[in-house]
């Protein structure tokens, strides 16, 4: 049985959403820990043959942005990214699309990750977002873009350890520190209410960390996954980076094909 995320209900107000993915957006920022899925992120890049790529489950569509900013800019100068969501966010999909920044689009319609789009026959990102799939959703986009001979990379800041649990006590706090500088004005009172009369909004916010971090996905569980599918042709590689300020250590796990099979 997977638990909820109040980041996944649709019940919840929209401005959780929101402001979940904005303090998401302002962690990465904080810690740097974007930083750490860059080099993985560049040898996915060098490995396969494509100068697009689509990010699934965007989001804020923030993450791979700040990702995006740390590549060496002469080596991956014409590179493009879709960004997509089961439900994009007006919000989100606004900034994106009228930014300066040309190398980026937000779709604007809804994108099922599991299903074929061949508009979008891509190599496939998915960055803090592949922990909300289940087996069976897995399994499907597996099915999907292996068979259309699309790579996968998956990047992940929440870790199934201690650490990884320890480190999510950190948002509720940050929270009680920071909301009055990341919430707009209009919306500050009542996030004010439920964040240090009634603290229901850290609380939320940690529940959703630490089941994020119950449900994400090892190296060991995808590889499984793959083998079970028959794709002998995929090959898996995964590492985990850390530094100072995230000790826990962001993970990256690429899928890519022998080059005699692809």
């Amino acid at each position: 049985m997977r638990l909820f995320e109040f980041g996944d209900l649709d019940v919840i107000p929209d401005y959780y959403h929101v402001y979940l993915r904005n303090y998401l957006t302002f962690f990465y920022k904080l810690f740097g820990y974007y930083k750490l899925w860059v080099p993985a992120f560049s040898e996915f890049i060098r490995e396969v043959d494509s100068r697009k790529f689509m990010e699934c489950c965007s989001g804020a569509g923030e993450a791979l942005k700040l990702v995006a900013s740390e590549l060496d800019k002469k080596e991956f100068e014409d590179i493009e990214f879709l960004l997509s969501d089961i439900k994009p966010h007006p919000e989100f999909v606004k900034k994106i699309n009228q930014s300066n920044d040309l190398s980026f689009r937000y779709i604007d319609k809804a994108i099922d990750v599991t299903k074929i789009e061949d508009d979008f026959n891509y190599p496939k990102i998915f960055i803090n977002s592949f922990h909300h799939l289940s087996v069976e959703q897995v399994e499907k986009i597996f099915k999907v873009n292996f068979d259309q001979g699309n790579e996968i990379i998956v990047m992940e800041y929440v870790r199934n350890t201690l650490m990884g649990y320890l480190s999510m006590l950190m948002g509720p706090i940050i929270v009680f520190l920071t909301l009055p500088f990341v919430v707009r004005l209009k919306h500050l009172p009542l996030m004010a209410i439920f964040t240090y009369l009634i603290p229901l909004f850290p609380l939320m916010m940690l529940w959703d960390g630490c089941v994020s971090c119950l449900h994400e996905y090892s190296e060991k569980k995808l590889t499984q996954i793959v083998r079970r599918l028959n794709y002998s042709n995929v090959n898996i590689k995964a590492s985990i980076k850390r530094n100072l300020f995230y000790p826990a250590g962001v993970s990256v796990i690429i899928f890519t094909f022998n080059s005699d099979e692809s």
